[in-house]
């Protein structure tokens, strides 16, 4: 366990801030914290739970949103691509587990245990870190719904943290002596492909459609090794564009 601890408490950590302005935030939409609770423990991806509260405030139609969330959440299908070979020889309960609690943080943990043959870091261990993080994420969310519920924050700087948030994501896929090829054509393309459609009007569709496009961009420039960078890379480009209509009244999405 102080294995896991020592790996999970970092993240555990840097999770609080962050899970606090996206329940405040979730908050603006009608979700009270058990919701957001909820929430946290079955879309596992902090980003697409920020796109989601960004584009309900935005006004846009469910599908737009359901569209825009599954796009940028393509790059955990490539993560669980790469841990597969990892997992021949577990139980297909436990590959199950795994792909069902899988996060970024604990993803990139567990691969570099893996990859570097660290024998004492066993699936088990994987698992009880995803747990705890994702654990510590909810809580985090619930809180902030709670804060948003009786304190008036207003949407733009609440939803300013998912602009940092994709930002920091983007620059960190594309920017020192690690980032691929892959991951600058993809953000490049994202980039380019949500102005484009913005500017021509075709705003209901830019975020998931320019996700997909700089998906497809990573695939064709840096083959399968470089899209699962790539994917994060255009998910971060394109996570910064979402602009919620400031002042605008949330509705329930319960």
């Amino acid at each position: 366990m102080k294995k896991v601890l020592a790996a999970a408490w970092p993240i555990m950590l840097s999770y609080v801030p962050i899970g606090l302005a996206c329940g405040v935030l979730g908050a603006k939409c009608g979700i009270g914290p058990a919701q957001g609770f909820l929430l946290s423990v079955t879309v596992i991806s902090g980003g697409a739970q920020f796109m989601i509260n960004n584009l309900w405030l935005a006004g846009m139609p469910a599908a737009t949103i359901v569209a825009s969330v599954c796009a940028v959440s393509l790059r955990f299908a490539l993560y669980s691509a790469s841990l597969a070979p990892h997992l021949q020889k577990a139980r297909k309960r436990t590959a199950l587990a795994m792909a069902a609690t899988l996060i970024e943080e604990g993803y990139g943990v567990t691969l570099s245990k893996l990859t570097d043959g660290d024998k004492s870091w066993t699936f088990r261990h994987a698992l009880a870190l995803n747990g705890l993080t994702i654990g510590a994420w909810a809580l985090s969310v619930a809180a902030g719904g709670a804060l948003g519920g009786v304190v008036d924050i207003p949407t733009a700087v609440a939803s300013f943290t998912m602009t940092a948030l994709f930002t920091y994501l983007l620059w960190g896929q594309v920017s020192g002596a690690g980032a691929r090829r892959g991951n600058v054509v993809a953000a490049g393309a994202a980039i380019a492909a949500v102005v484009a459609l913005k500017a021509a009007g075709a705003t209901a569709i830019a975020v998931p459609a320019a996700a997909v496009i700089g998906v497809a961009a990573a695939l064709l420039a840096g083959g399968g090794a470089g899209a699962a960078g790539g994917a994060g890379a255009a998910g971060g480009a394109v996570g910064g564009a979402v602009k919620p209509t400031a002042g605008k009244k949330g509705g329930n999405v319960s």
